[in-house]
C-alpha cells in the first residue's frame, strides 16, 4: 500500500470537522481519527466531565499524547479538537506526516451548528455562548491560518461541496 499524507481537519468546534472527516474517511477507503473520540475513549469519560475534573491543562496534555501517536501514522483522516493548535508541538507532530486543512467559517454559522449539537463543549457552554464563541474565536484565528497549509470555507456549503473542494486540493497536492 502506498503511504499517503494524513488528511488533518483542524478549525473552531463547530466547523465540521468530524462529519466531513467522516465522509472523507468513507470516500478515500481510509481510517478515521477522531483526537476528541479518542480521549474520551482513552479516560473513558465525556470531554465536558474531564474539564471539569481535572481541568483544561490536564485535557490539553492528553491531546498531546494522542496526537504524538496518530502523528507517527499514514493513510488517516484526523478530525482535531478546536485547541489542537494552542500547543505547537502538536501542530508541528501533525504537520510531519499531514496536510492541515482549516475549516472556516463565520461566528453566526459556527454558534448555530454548536446549538444544533448535542455535545457539551466545556469551554463555551452557558449563557452567551456568541460572545464566547467570537472571543475563542478571535483568540485562535492567527494559530488557525499559520498552522493551516489549505483553508476551506464551510458557510454556505453542503457536506459534499466541502468534501469534493478538499479532495481537489489533496489530488493536486499529491501530484
Amino acid at each position: 500500500m502506498i503511504n499517503l499524507k494524513n488528511i488533518v481537519l483542524i478549525g473552531m468546534s463547530g466547523t465540521g470537522k468530524t462529519t466531513i472527516g467522516k465522509q472523507l474517511s468513507k470516500m478515500l477507503k481510509r481510517e478515521f481519527v477522531d483526537t476528541d473520540n479518542l480521549i474520551e475513549k482513552r479516560l473513558k469519560m465525556s470531554i465536558d466531565e474531564i474539564f471539569e475534573k481535572y481541568g483544561e491543562e490536564y485535557f490539553r496534555n492528553i491531546e498531546s499524547i494522542i496526537v504524538d501517536e496518530i502523528g507517527k501514522k499514514e493513510n488517516l483522516i484526523i478530525s482535531t479538537g478546536g485547541g489542537i493548535i494552542l500547543k505547537k508541538n502538536n501542530v508541528i507532530k501533525l504537520k510531519e506526516k499531514g496536510i492541515l486543512i482549516l475549516l472556516e467559517s463565520s461566528i453566526e454559522n459556527i454558534v448555530k451548528n454548536l446549538k444544533n449539537s448535542e455535545i457539551v463543549r466545556p469551554l463555551i457552554k452557558g449563557n452567551d455562548i456568541y460572545k464566547k464563541v467570537e472571543n475563542m474565536y478571535n483568540a485562535r484565528k492567527d494559530l488557525y491560518y499559520n498552522a493551516a497549509d489549505y483553508v476551506v470555507y464551510v458557510d454556505d456549503k453542503s457536506i459534499d461541496n466541502i468534501t469534493y473542494e478538499i479532495l481537489k486540493l489533496y489530488d493536486i497536492i499529491n501530484s
